[in-house]
């Protein structure tokens, strides 16, 4: 696109090389003209006059040229000694004769002859190389280019003036070169021709979506979104340079149909500024420093740059498409600058950012940002705006930050109170994203907790650090001295601190009201929920735990004092039946605690959720999120908590009989404080079943006392946490104790039947395989029953699988006892894809609940015969009990399955019968299925046994 006003022209420069060539053949018959290009940084000045150059050489024409250089332009006729130098025939010319400029001679009382003589010579000089020249561009085409005018001697520059005035009748073009927002002399010089018809002014404009499209056509070996050249102009606003490294970044890219900024593009912005004529870098290295925050003012005291330089400097860069609205127009632009500086470099203009920023009154977290790229050790000022933009830091969810100007302000601090201060915020705050981090500054807190010396936060920084640690006798210390402290504690925070160190510490052995450390008085509303909800631990879930656990759960907010808590209130619900709750918290959680950057926060929400999702049998699932929860926070960021995680991948591990997964699981270091913990008692059970599934009974004795001595040194008789006695149980009848392992299940049985169905399961189960033939089936149905009860799908379907093999077994083949170990262990489960269970369990979904021929305990879909009027056995075994009476409800209690799944297997039966219900099903049964009318006495026996 050309727009023109008389001789001045705006020309793209795509249309521009087209002008270039047309002046070129139109000079060359003898009609000599000059042309003036101007243009924007990386605006494709040069590049035009060597395409230009190269085109007229092509053409027979003789091309001289030369560029200005800022330390050549006080010699005389340095462009001159270029044009001569470069040309590509010699060009015999007399000597200078006169002398070069010098500041020296000043003052001197020869210096008006010395320049009189000066100024003689170099014109005589001056008028001999235009004469050759003009000689030889009568007798052929001469093109002559001059890049970077403004940096031209005045030598030179009177001669380009005396070849312009007498152009008119040569074969001679003359081309220079200069950026438009830097006029050289020969501008002013030159009013009086740039009105004469043979002198063009060029102007360069951006390049058009057009244009761009063409070199990506000539770039690329296939086609291209029909969007990218906007894009490409929009990130590029039509700069050169700067489209053509986007054009390269694309050709590089995976071409996915938009726009890529890559290292192309920052090379470009590199060269863009690497100008040793200009002070472009330092300006934008400025601008990059200050994130765009600074004006020209501000940007000139931090390069130390000339305000009106930098003015126009920042509009130059504008103009060239690089800076839009004062800032970069791409964040890769400001990485490249701040990448071409050296770390020293760029250290000390963070440094001198801070203090200016700070003297302008900027926000704290400016101020820090910059002291903090800095790395250095800051002034004593810094230390309340570093602590203040911590503070903020930590409101916003970026508790990274927080923790780096802490760090900072402790190295700018000589207080020793300060520094305390500081150490206490330090361990409060990189707990929530690297644990370990705070621990080489926990001794100086524990020492002033110690001497009774630690304010409120300091307490709250060091129980945080001791819980997560297992250090018991340095959390009740802390506890002591902040309850002690003249400022009250609040209700909520100390109801969160209790059950948090239940959490650890395992359930105080007193009553439910006295609590556990500084309880307030127990007609608090707080004490009150947080009672109640203790009592998980104690006698499992029921009712009231549940409304407790909600009321918790919707009433903290997540935070470091309530992580605890909110984990007890959704294992109370895991335990009161209400696994489907308990899973949606956790989600809602671990989703916050991600978006506030909380990463210990969202590696227990994710571990729960784990222990939530392997019980209800989706063991891959289960292992794989443990797994993920693991490696979110770091096996050595863990503290005695790992224990849980490991806990569940044990127990995953079993399930599927990966034994070689589980060995390498417990390689897994364990603190030795974890042992002391609730964490450390679950994973001592978690292992003293893994010593069962590979037959080492002895060993897993030895985890269950020990979980038997924890639990007792707790509360000798709280139901839960973990079911001891059935454990030792299981492994007494492993060892072939049959009446020690009867008595076990016994008492764990009388323990556990009004208030933890899961326990009570575990004994009965026990108590099948320790048990005689006329027994085992019933006690195994009531396992189930209590299983599904819990809600643990997993252990369901192991109850299922024992009762399937016994009745495959036979009464007459059935040995007295039958060991767990005889039993497969479940080796696959596969994982549900819908978040939330049913309380009602479809097993006929599970596949590794095989369920022979005459059990009533359980049906699984088989696949349908060829012969599509045949029933499977699971829509036989519910139609035999919807002709004996039974409602779709009562079929799914006995038969362990969901309502759904019963109308299910009625609908198929009915279609495959041709029958439209259940007025025609006993005469099509009996009809099909004689055999079925002298197994009804049997049928219904087993029914009767399996309800008791």
């Amino acid at each position: 696109m050309i727009t023109a006003c008389s001789n001045q022209l705006r020309i793209a420069p795509d249309s521009a090389r087209i002008f270039l060539r047309n002046q070129f053949d139109q000079s060359s018959p003898g009609i000599g003209r000059l042309v003036m290009v101007s243009g924007g940084i990386a605006s494709g000045k040069t590049a035009l006059q060597n395409e230009l150059l190269d085109y007229a050489a092509s053409s027979g024409a003789l091309t001289l040229s030369a560029t200005g250089a800022p330390d050549e332009q006080q010699i005389g006729a340095a462009v001159i000694d270029q044009l001569l130098a470069n040309s590509s025939c010699p060009i015999e010319v007399p000597s200078r004769g006169f002398a070069i400029p010098r500041a020296a001679s000043a003052g001197k009382k020869d210096d008006r002859t010395t320049r009189l003589s000066d100024d003689q010579a170099e014109a005589t000089y001056v008028r001999n190389v235009c004469d050759t020249i003009l000689d030889l561009a009568r007798a052929q085409p001469i093109v002559i280019g001059v890049d970077d005018l403004h940096f031209a001697d005045e030598t030179s520059l009177k001669l380009l003036l005396q070849l312009q005035r007498r152009i008119r009748s040569t074969k001679l073009l003359i081309l220079l070169n200069q950026p438009d927002w830097q006029q050289s002399p020969f501008t002013r010089l030159s009013t009086y021709f740039a009105r004469q018809p043979r002198y063009f002014s060029v102007q360069l404009t951006p390049m058009s979506e057009q244009a761009i499209a063409g070199l990506l056509e000539d770039s690329l070996d296939g086609g291209f979104a029909d969007e990218l050249p906007h894009q490409i102009r929009t990130l590029s606003a039509g700069n050169p340079m700067l489209a053509n490294a986007l054009v390269d970044d694309y050709r590089e890219s995976d071409r996915a149909g938009h726009a890529v900024v890559g290292n192309a593009y920052a090379r470009a912005v590199y060269a863009f500024l690497d100008r040793p004529d200009t002070q472009l870098l330092e300006v934008t290295a400025a601008l990059a420093v200050l994130g765009g925050h600074g004006g020209p003012e501000q940007i000139a005291k931090l390069s130390g740059v000339h305000p009106q330089a930098v003015t126009t400097l920042l509009d130059a860069l504008g103009h060239a498409g690089l800076l839009v609205d004062g800032g970069f127009r791409h964040p890769r632009a400001t990485s490249a600058v701040l990448d071409s500086l050296s770390p020293a470099a760029r250290s000390r203009l963070h440094a001198s950012a801070a203090e200016l920023e700070h003297l302008h009154a900027s926000s704290a977290t400016d101020v820090a940002k910059h002291l903090v790229a800095a790395g250095e050790r800051p002034p004593g000022w810094s230390v309340p705006v570093l602590r203040q933009a911590a503070d903020q830091a930590v409101d916003a969810n970026d508790v990274e930050f927080a923790t780096q100007a802490l760090e900072l302000a402790l190295t700018a601090s000589d207080d020793v109170r300060e520094q305390l201060s500081i150490r206490q915020a330090i361990v409060w705050s990189s707990w929530r994203v690297n644990p370990s981090a705070a621990a080489s500054y926990v001794p100086s807190l524990r020492e002033a907790a110690q001497a009774g010396s630690l304010d409120q936060d300091g307490c709250f920084a060091l129980m945080r650090h001791a819980l997560w640690n297992g250090d018991k006798k340095t959390f009740v210390r802390a506890h002591e001295v902040l309850t002690g402290s003249p400022e009250p504690v609040d209700p909520q925070t100390e109801a969160e601190l209790n059950l948090a160190y239940e959490w650890h510490f395992g359930p105080a052995a007193v009553r439910p009201d006295e609590g556990g450390p500084g309880i307030q008085p127990r007609s608090a509303p707080w004490n009150q929920t947080a009672g109640t909800l203790k009592q998980a631990w104690r006698r499992g879930g029921d009712d009231a735990t549940n409304a407790s656990a909600e009321r918790i759960l919707q009433n903290c907010r997540l935070g470091d004092t309530s992580l605890e808590a909110l984990a007890t209130a959704i294992t109370a619900l895991t335990l009161g039946g209400k696994s489907e709750s308990a899973e949606r918290w956790c989600a809602r959680f671990a989703l916050e605690a991600r978006q506030r950057s909380a990463v210990t926060w969202q590696a227990v929400f994710e571990a729960l959720r784990a222990g939530i999702m392997l019980q209800r049998g989706e063991v891959t699932a289960a292992s794989e999120r443990a797994k993920a929860s693991l490696t979110l926070l770091g096996e050595g960021n863990w503290g005695v908590s790992i224990s849980h995680p490991l806990a569940i991948m044990l127990y995953a591990d079993i399930a599927a009989g990966a034994f070689d997964d589980a060995a390498r699981t417990l390689r897994i270091p364990v603190p030795d404080a974890a042992f002391e913990t609730m964490g450390g008692l679950r994973y001592l059970r978690a292992r003293g079943h893994f010593h069962l599934a590979t037959n080492r009974p002895l060993a897993a004795v030895s985890d269950f006392q020990r979980c038997q001595q924890l639990m007792r040194k707790w509360d000798s008789i709280a139901a839960t946490p973990v079911p001891w006695r059935s454990d030792l149980a299981e492994a007494n009848l492993q060892l072939g104790n049959i009446e020690v392992a009867r008595d076990l299940a016994k008492q764990q049985i009388k323990l556990s039947m009004d208030s933890d169905p899961y326990a009570c399961g575990l004994a009965l189960r026990v108590l099948a395989f320790a048990s005689g033939p006329t027994e085992d089936s019933r006690l195994l149905g009531r396992a189930a029953k209590a299983f599904q009860d819990s809600g643990n799908q997993l252990e369901l379907n192991r109850t299922l699988k024992a009762l399937a093999r016994f009745q495959t077994l036979g009464q007459e083949k059935r040995p007295n006892a039958v060991r767990p170990g005889q039993i497969p262990e479940q080796k696959s489960l596969p994982a549900r894809q819908s978040p939330a269970p049913s309380k009602a369990i479809d097993h006929t979904r599970t596949a590794d609940a095989v369920v022979p021929a005459g059990t009533s305990m359980a049906l699984r879909e088989q696949p349908e015969p060829g012969d599509t009027s045949v029933l499977s056995e699971a829509e036989l075994r519910v139609a035999q009990l919807a002709v004996r009476g039974y409602t779709n409800r009562e079929i799914s209690s006995r038969l362990f399955v969901t309502v759904s799944t019963v109308e299910q297997h009625l609908t198929r039966a009915y279609r495959k019968l041709g029958i439209r219900g259940r007025r025609a099903l006993a005469d099509e049964l009996r009809q099909r299925h004689p055999s079925l009318h002298g197994e009804e006495q049997e049928f219904r026996l087993g029914l009767k046994v399996q309800a008791s």
